[in-house]
């Protein structure tokens, strides 16, 4: 009896446990916000009331100001993380009006690792950044979300942002990621070529997102690495009060 217990426990302790790993499935919403705000005169309810409405798991920001003369020196991100009962995540691009400049995230779920990048080509203007945060989702699923705003005067700029942007986003890619932002460039641009070359276009033939009124260009996206997810929805909504992009909210799954 004693040696059938022993067996037992030997087999046990060397027989590999198989978890039931549950798939990801999480509403998102991108939002360039236009020069940090200032449509909607930098109304924090403004913004929460639109968010409210689609109610997204994770928010991602382009164009977010952070304690700017021009916003009157508060800290908006903050602001709707209290009224939304959300974490925060700011990530600076450039320094900007006695302030910061640059992108930002709000989680429904509190995160373990945050960063931000940045990337200056040697003609380019200013400073581009993209931002992440590392988080488990319920279901013990380990997710990235990043945010990015991409030059805007070139190609060949927006490709150089994504190539440093992808060396930092995919140093480890045992993770499931999303990358979201304004890359100021249409689908069939080169820039878009060289990011669909790790990224899958998630938003596939969805509609156009700027300008806010009667769009003509596609230059949002949602991304997904690696090119396994999909998506049960993909809206592209209009607010000409709080931006002169459309905004995207989507529902999307990684198995």
């Amino acid at each position: 009896m004693r040696k059938r217990k022993i067996i037992l426990s030997l087999i046990l302790l060397f027989t590999p446990v198989i978890l039931d790993a549950q798939s990801i499935s999480i509403r998102v919403m991108t939002m360039n916000i236009k020069e940090g705000g200032i449509i909607a005169d930098f109304n924090t309810d403004a913004f929460c009331e639109c968010i409210r409405i689609y109610n997204p798991d994770f928010v991602v920001f382009q164009e977010m100001d952070n304690f700017t003369t021009r916003n009157g020196n508060i800290d908006m991100l903050s602001e709707m993380a209290v009224k939304l009962g959300m974490f925060p995540y700011f990530g600076r691009a450039i320094t900007f009006a006695s302030g910061d400049f640059g992108n930002a995230i709000l989680s429904k779920y509190p995160f373990h690792k945050a960063r931000t990048i940045t990337s200056r080509p040697s003609d380019a203007t200013e400073s581009r950044a993209c931002s992440w945060i590392d988080l488990t989702l319920p279901g013990n699923r380990q997710v990235r979300i990043a945010v990015t705003h991409l030059d805007v005067t070139s190609d060949q700029n927006r490709i150089s942002n994504l190539a440093t942007f992808n060396n930092g986003l995919l140093e480890d890619t045992s993770i499931p990621m999303l990358l979201m932002g304004d890359f100021n460039a249409t689908p069939g641009s080169e820039t878009m070529a060289y990011a669909f070359l790790k990224w899958q276009d998630i938003g596939s033939g969805t509609a156009f997102t700027i300008p806010v009124t009667d769009p003509t260009r596609r230059i949002d996206y949602v991304l997904g690495y690696p090119k396994n997810w999909s998506k049960t929805s993909y809206q592209v909504v209009s607010y000409p009060g709080l931006s002169d992009h459309c905004f995207i909210v989507a529902d999307v799954q990684y198995p």
